[in-house]
């Protein structure tokens, strides 16, 4: 329990006492089903804690930046999943750039600003481009100033729609965890 201590001791308290309970719950429910096991034979059976709190960990972190829509944790949690836990990296690099795609609107926003002629949505005869282009010759601007409120609202429906699927994703995650 000192080692599950110091790899919880950066969570909030509720948290930290959460994982003790679901720990004890555990341990309960092995000497109640198997009354011929010791304490030591359920930690045992629990595993190393490294294993399985890593996990817990970073859910848990997740949880409260998602719960919070601050993208800064959210990033930095998913950064933290893909590094520390192998087993969801593919998961957390999945959301990595899902979220890296929506920023990428809210970063056309800007551009429209910076350079306005080379940023919107250009069409010409035989195709169309929507976001920045560098070569504007033969090609007609269709947005104007209608292109920013456009992405912002690409921006901002898409980083609800993924923090959501990532909420609740991490509600599946948590249900298999003990």
């Amino acid at each position: 329990m000192k080692e599950v201590n110091s790899l919880i001791n950066k969570l909030p308290k509720h948290d930290q006492a959460d994982i003790q309970r679901e720990i004890s719950s555990h341990i309960f429910e092995s000497l109640n089903n198997y009354p011929e096991t010791t304490v030591e034979q359920a930690l045992e059976n629990l595993g190393e804690p490294q294993t399985y709190l890593t996990e817990w960990v970073i859910t848990k972190k997740l949880e409260r930046a998602v719960s919070t829509f601050n993208p800064f944790r959210i990033i930095w949690g998913l950064i933290t999943g893909i590094f520390r836990h192998g087993a969801y990296a593919f998961k957390y690099i999945l959301f990595g750039l899902l979220y890296l795609f929506t920023f990428a609107f809210g970063f056309l926003c800007v551009a429209k600003i910076i350079v306005p002629s080379h940023t919107g949505l250009f069409i010409s005869s035989q195709s169309f481009v929507f976001g920045f282009s560098s070569d504007t010759s033969n090609v007609h601007e269709v947005l104007g100033s209608k292109f920013i409120p456009i992405c912002l609202f690409i921006t901002i429906l898409l980083y609800m729609v993924i923090t959501v699927l990532l909420k609740m994703s991490l509600s599946k995650a948590k249900e298999s965890l003990f």
